[in-house]
């Protein structure tokens, strides 16, 4: 067995801990339009903490997102880790503090949103924690989906301000130009990014969880941005080995995570290409699937002491 350390000392754990990261829309929530962790969620969240264990949410909301969550379920703890906007931003420590961050300059910015234009789709630039992470679009007619979810950060979390012209505004950095739109649109949108902004912009493909599997994310960041990067920087500043990581997740941007960790763990009713990356498939959102591994990392009985390169056990 492994053993993690304890550190720089941020954690006063004992060896033999777990960092466990967590996905929330589609894996601790129904959708990303859902706003409060239910009980049941939080109380297998906290099971893993008591143990000793480290847990981590990891999750493509931003900061202003992922904290109004938080408070709106009554539940903030203030170690609490989080891998932010698909691996651009990482907080850790006690008493929190960011320890990783990965910005777009002002010209891939511009870039980006010309790009989003050329193909059709509505950009959205959120910026960067210390300029408030406001999410800034432009008025245009939206498709429903986009338009739920722009509803909803206006309702819930705020931090939201529509411009005349995004090209107008003066970006000197930001943390991510995104969309939603239909998957055709979307995929053409990404190679289109690709291939004019190779190794300085990763592109993250994810399906909606609304609309049908018919709507898709497409978000754009700084080449360093993934999930397995922010897991990779969390469990170095924990000192957590990483083979004593288990991430949960549900999606595709959860793909780069489940390659990092060692034990990666995917929600039933994912998408196959996602479940088929996963050592161990669990129950839907609504029956609690992620609480029942959090449970058993809790327990000491999840992982199996016989984990090995098997893939697809049920959970």
């Amino acid at each position: 067995m492994t053993h993690g350390g304890s550190g720089d000392g941020t954690y006063g754990r004992p060896d033999g801990r777990w960092l466990v990261a967590v996905d929330v829309d589609g894996t601790l929530l129904d959708t990303e339009f859902d706003q409060v962790l239910r009980l049941r969620e939080i109380e297998a969240l906290e099971s893993v903490r008591r143990a000793g264990h480290v847990v981590a949410l990891c999750t493509g909301r931003n900061l202003n997102s992922t904290s109004s969550l938080l408070a709106r379920s009554g539940w903030e703890p203030a170690d609490l880790p989080m891998v932010l906007l698909n691996g651009a931003v990482v907080w850790a420590g006690e008493p929190r503090r960011r320890i990783a961050c990965h910005v777009l300059d002002g010209d891939e910015v511009r870039a980006l949103v010309r790009l989003f234009r050329e193909h059709g789709t509505v950009p959205m630039v959120y910026g960067t924690d210390d300029d408030g992470g406001v999410l800034r679009h432009e008025a245009r007619p939206v498709n429903d989906v986009l338009g739920r979810y722009l509803l909803g950060r206006r309702d819930n979390t705020g931090g939201l301000e529509v411009v005349e012209d995004l090209l107008a505004c003066d970006w000197r950095q930001a943390l991510e130009v995104g969309t939603i739109d239909e998957k055709p649109r979307i995929e053409a949108l990404s190679r289109a990014i690709a291939q004019q902004l190779p190794g300085r912009v990763k592109v993250i493909n994810t399906r909606s969880l609304l609309g049908g599997g018919l709507y898709y994310w497409a978000e754009a960041f700084h080449a360093a941005s993934d999930k397995g990067a922010g897991l990779r920087t969390l469990a170095a500043h924990c000192g957590i080995a990483q083979a004593r990581t288990v991430a949960i997740g549900d999606n595709f941007n959860d793909l780069d995570m489940f390659a990092w960790a060692g034990v990666s763990v995917a929600m039933a009713g994912s998408p196959r290409e996602v479940a088929e990356q996963a050592d161990y498939v669990t129950g839907e959102v609504a029956a609690g699937g992620a609480a029942t591994v959090l449970h058993g990392i809790a327990a000491g009985t999840f992982p199996p002491a016989a984990h090995g390169p098997v893939r697809k056990e049920t959970a």
